[in-house]
């Protein structure tokens, strides 16, 4: 026989979404679990941009503190020519919120953060290495089937479900929830290097019908590059180290990178046919997929999860 828990809302998955619902639940005194299939939080990078309303909304957490300091305030843009001269600049200035409208950051150590804000909530249980294997609801809740870490079934009663499980999710599946839209007919190639010596306080596009690259600053000397892919080429020839100090030497010339990752993918704008299924909510990747510009598919999660918790505690 399975154990058994009863919650006031079950959060699946702990990426930046999950998190942050959890720590607004908190804040608020709900009574809530959180259960991620991982056994922490990530540790390589992914989103490097963070707007001005996450900020805002970490300030509502008291978490804008430890999360500012580790962020590249207020990056600009710059555009350059196939001959690399700057024909365009973009300082925004104005601060609606209060703070920068995009700060370069890192996600891992923004998922820390957010972890470490949960300390303060003794209503929330965390609890990583856990899965959903199934769920049921009815008008009253939510009936849900996990897995812990040595494979033991525990049955959680919940009045609300968020499903913040990403964007292969396990919970929009089981609701047989359609996403709609496009995948674009792209593919990027994404090094994150660090200990770089490059100080430029701006992302740089380089305007090159050949071959369009953008290089993206982070804090800590942390820097990202992207560089589109050819139609006939293949990932694995451009993922070979030789290819890749080909593809930086023309901007960075002869100086030393250290590349902690490296991969490709490609875009998607994608959204689900429902957001909601009777106390089932779907919240960030899981409900809504968006092309990587200046983060948006991890602040608008944010967006998704401030809006969902102060509704859920209401």
């Amino acid at each position: 026989m399975a154990d058994g828990l009863e919650v006031d809302v079950l959060i699946v998955g702990a990426g930046p979404a999950g998190l942050a619902t959890a720590n607004y639940l908190g804040l608020y005194g709900v009574r809530t679990l959180l259960i991620e299939r991982n056994m922490g939080t990530v540790d390589e990078p992914r989103a490097v941009s963070i707007d001005d309303e996450t900020l805002r909304s970490m300030q509502t957490l008291g978490l804008d503190g430890p999360i500012i300091a580790k962020t590249v305030p207020g990056y600009g843009a710059r555009y350059y020519s196939p001959g690399q001269k700057e024909f365009a600049r973009i300082q925004p200035t104005t601060r609606e919120y209060g703070h920068p409208r995009r700060s370069g950051f890192r996600q891992p150590e923004f998922e820390a953060d957010l972890r470490a804000g949960l300390t303060e909530y003794p209503t929330v249980d965390v609890r990583f290495g856990h899965s959903l294997e199934s769920l049921q609801q009815d008008d009253a809740g939510v009936t849900a089937e996990i897995l812990d870490p040595d494979g033991h079934g525990v049955t959680v009663r919940a009045g609300f479900l968020a499903a913040c499980d990403g964007g292969r999710s396990t919970v929009r599946k089981e609701l047989g929830i359609e996403l709609t839209g496009s995948s674009f007919n792209e593919r990027w190639l994404v090094i994150d290097c660090v200990n770089d010596t490059d100080e430029t306080p701006a992302s740089i596009a380089y305007c090159d019908h050949r071959r369009p690259a953008i290089t993206i600053p982070g804090p800590g000397r942390t820097r990202r590059w992207e560089f589109l892919l050819k139609r006939d080429e293949h990932e694995a020839d451009l993922l070979a180290d030789t290819k890749i100090r080909k593809l930086l030497t023309p901007y960075i010339g002869a100086r030393d990178v250290e590349i902690i990752r490296k991969l490709v993918y490609s875009f998607h704008a994608r959204i689900a046919d429902r957001w909601r299924v009777g106390r089932v909510f779907l919240l960030g990747d899981a409900a809504h997929l968006t092309p990587p510009y200046a983060g948006q598919g991890l602040n608008s999660g944010q967006r998704d999860a401030a809006n969902f918790a102060w509704k859920a505690a209401a």
